[in-house]
C-alpha cells in the first residue's frame, strides 16, 4: 500500500491532523490535552508522526527523545534495564549482554516510542490501518533516531497481548525484556459493595479494618475537581512520595505541574483527598477519559505526609476505594491501576498483564 508519512510540529496542531480519529478510550496518555501536559514538564523534545492513506489517518506514532538528564526514569531505556536486572525479569541478562554490552548507559541517548507513560507503550491505528502503516511509522522514528545520533530505539512497556505490535518489532530486529505489569480494575455497577463482595473473606475483614481505622483517626476522604488552588499543598505530598523512591523531583516542580494539568484538563482532573483536622495529608490523581461512548479512569499521581499518616493504611483507601466508589457513580467502566505493586493490586481485584520493553540498538553503534 502507498501512503505518507507527516510530522506534527507541536500537540496542539494534532486536532487539526486528525489524530483524534486514531483514539480510543484506553488512549488517554496519547491525547492531545495529555501530550500538552507532557511538552511542558517532559524536558526534552517529543515528536507526533501520523500515517495517512488517500489523505484519512490511519496510523499515529509518539516518540520522545531521551538522555541522562529527562527525569522519566522508568521510561528510559537505561534505567528500565537496570531496574529489570536487579528484579532478574525475563530476557533482561540477555538485553544487557547483547543490546547494552554490559553497559546500560549506553543505551542513551535513545528515541523513547509509543509514548513515555507508564505502561502499554503501543502506535495508535485506526480500523483501516495495514500492517505496513504501522512498520512506515516505526521506520520513519528509526530514521529519525539515526539522524538525531541517537544509540538506541526503545518501545518501553509494549503489552504482552499487543501481538501485532510485537510480531513487527521481532520483525525488524528488537530485542526484549520483561519490564513490569499493568493492572487495572473492571468497576463493578454495584460499586464498592459488590467489589468488596467478590474478595476472599480474610480480605474482606482487612479491608473493613483498614476502612475503620482511618475513619476513627478523623481522617476524610473524598473526591473533587483538581483545582490551582490545591496544587501548592499537594506538590509537597508529590515530592514526598517521589523522595521515598529515589526520584528527583520538588515541592515547587510537583506543584506547577499539577497546576498545569488542571488548567489543560479542567473537569477531567480530579483528585481524592485525605483530610485530617482540615489538612490534607494524602492525595491521589485521577484522570477521566471519554471515547466512542465509554468513560474510564486513569490513576496518575499520588503523594503523603508520611508522619500525620503514620500507620493508616492510607494508599488503597485514597486511590482505590473511595476513587472506585466514585467510579462507579459516574458510570466508568475502568480504573487503570497502572505498573508497580502488582501482587498487592491482584489482591484488590486488578486484572495484570506483562509489559516488555522492546529495544533496538541502532547499525552504526554495533561496530
Amino acid at each position: 500500500m502507498t501512503g505518507t508519512t507527516l510530522a506534527v510540529a507541536t500537540a496542539a496542531e494534532l486536532p487539526a491532523a486528525g489524530w483524534q480519529d486514531l483514539l480510543g478510550v484506553e488512549d488517554f496518555f496519547q491525547t492531545p490535552r495529555w501530550l500538552a501536559v507532557q511538552e511542558r514538564n517532559g524536558g526534552t523534545t517529543l515528536d507526533f508522526l501520523i500515517r495517512r492513506q488517500a489523505g484519512v489517518p490511519v496510523a499515529g506514532l509518539v516518540a520522545a527523545w531521551a538522555t541522562d538528564k529527562v527525569p522519566w526514569l522508568l521510561a528510559r531505556p537505561d534505567a528500565l534495564l537496570k531496574h529489570s536486572v536487579a528484579a532478574g525479569k525475563e530476557g533482561a541478562e540477555r538485553c544487557l549482554a547483547e543490546v547494552a554490552r554490559n553497559d546500560p548507559d549506553s543505551l542513551l541517548p535513545a528515541l523513547v516510542c509509543g509514548g513515555r507513560h507508564l505502561g502499554r507503550t503501543r502506535t495508535l491505528t485506526a480500523p483501516g490501518a495495514d500492517p505496513s502503516d504501522v512498520d512506515a511509522l516505526v521506520e520513519h522514528a528509526e530514521q529519525i533516531a539515526l539522524e538525531r545520533g541517537a544509540a538506541s530505539v526503545c518501545f518501553p512497556h509494549v503489552d504482552a497481548r499487543d501481538t501485532d505490535l510485537i510480531e513487527l518489532l521481532d520483525k525488524r530486529g528488537y530485542s526484549w525484556h520483561s519490564s513490569e505489569h499493568y493492572s487495572w480494575l473492571p468497576v463493578p455497577s454495584g460499586g464498592f459493595d459488590e467489589f468488596l463482595a467478590g474478595m476472599t473473606q480474610h480480605r474482606r475483614r482487612r479491608v473493613r479494618l483498614e476502612r475503620r481505622a482511618i475513619a476513627e483517626a478523623g481522617v476524610e476522604v473524598h473526591v473533587e475537581p483538581l483545582t490551582k488552588a490545591l496544587a501548592p499543598r499537594l506538590g509537597e505530598l508529590d515530592a514526598n512520595l517521589l523522595a521515598k523512591y529515589g526520584n528527583p523531583g520538588s515541592p515547587e516542580y510537583s506543584a506547577g505541574l499539577l497546576s498545569w494539568i488542571s488548567e489543560v484538563m479542567g473537569s477531567d482532573a480530579l483528585v481524592s483527598l485525605a483530610t485530617k483536622d482540615s489538612e490534607i495529608i494524602g492525595f491521589g490523581l485521577v484522570l477521566r477519559s471519554s471515547a466512542r461512548g465509554e468513560e474510564q479512569w486513569f490513576g496518575h499521581r499520588a503523594g503523603f505526609d508520611y508522619a500525620a499518616q503514620g500507620k493508616l493504611q492510607l494508599y488503597y483507601e485514597v486511590l482505590y476505594y473511595r476513587v472506585l466508589e466514585a467510579a462507579a457513580q459516574a458510570g466508568a467502566t475502568v480504573l487503570h491501576a497502572g505498573i508497580g505493586s502488582t501482587d498487592a493490586k491482584l489482591a484488590r481485584g486488578c486484572l495484570a498483564s506483562e509489559q516488555r520493553s522492546y529495544l533496538l540498538r541502532l547499525k552504526e553503534f554495533r561496530e
